[in-house]
């Protein structure tokens, strides 16, 4: 297994232009394997999946900056929707015929919206930490944050420790960069988002997927918690699920190779 390099991260990315001038940046790992488009959460990157590259060599890894987010242009708008348009103009600029989303988090929430659109062309699912209704409580410590925050955005707000926040160890440098980029974000976008999660409820579209699915959550995921959890696969009723005992809402920092494992066994089936 090789180590990645967290300071090159951002140099192999490439840029779509997309129909409207803007620019949406993703990696492209390439290879003749099957095809995994991995999605990353709210505030994320491509980086987000940095730890999780070197478990699932012999895939082909297509992971994109969501719009808003690390390369990518702010489109206009800030729905879970808006974004899965650019994922669809990217797998379709790509030419992917058929792959396996990975979504997590947002991620995830926009796999499910990508799987309920393309299901002929979406071979299989994997939501990590997902929900069908993401809206976050009022009154609530990440909620205030979240709110709190205004430009310019400090990557040393403690606040990122919450929002980032996992009950194993993660590398510290990864972590670092990961809060420079959601820093990187202006308040508007954060604050844009989180209110389109207000009123999101994707429980018709997951109810829509018929592709093979598999739910990983973590036990102590703070976040969408085990009633988020219940809601999903109650939605995606055909689905398998995994918990992981002990971990949080980011399974794939904390421990990419037990991950990766998971994975690996749901795809060996869903590509046979």
């Amino acid at each position: 297994m090789s180590i990645v390099d967290q300071d090159g991260w951002t140099a192999r990315k490439r840029m779509l232009r997309l129909t409207d001038g803007r620019s949406l940046a993703y990696i492209d790992t390439g290879g003749s394997g099957p095809t995994l488009l991995l999605l990353h959460g709210y505030s994320d990157s491509s980086r987000s999946f940095s730890l999780l590259e070197p478990w699932l060599c012999g895939y082909r890894l297509v992971i994109p900056d969501l719009p808003c987010h690390g390369g990518s242009a702010v489109g206009a708008g800030m729905t879970v929707v808006d974004f899965t348009d650019d994922i669809v103009a990217l797998t379709a600029a790509l030419s992917v015929e058929r792959f396996a989303v990975i979504g997590h988090s947002m991620g995830a929430m926009i796999g499910i919206d990508l799987a309920a659109r393309l299901p002929d062309v979406v071979a299989a699912l994997v939501t990590i930490s997902g929900t069908v209704r993401p809206a976050f409580p009022q009154r609530d410590p990440v909620t205030d944050g979240i709110l709190g925050l205004c430009d310019p955005i400090d990557p040393g707000d403690p606040f990122f420790d919450l929002w980032h926040a996992c009950p194993h160890p993660v590398d510290p440098c990864f972590l670092a960069l990961i809060s420079r980029e959601a820093a990187a974000m202006s308040a508007e976008i954060w604050h844009g988002i989180l209110v389109c999660f207000s009123t999101l409820d994707l429980t018709e579209a997951a109810v829509q997927v018929r592709m093979p699915v598999l739910c990983i959550g973590g036990s102590e995921d703070l976040l969408f918690d085990a009633g988020h959890r219940l809601a999903l696969e109650d939605a995606l009723s055909k689905a398998q699920s995994v918990l992981m005992e002990g971990f949080g809402h980011n399974p794939h920092w904390e421990d990419p190779e037990k991950v990766s494992v998971i994975l690996r066994d749901f795809f060996h089936v869903t590509f046979a």
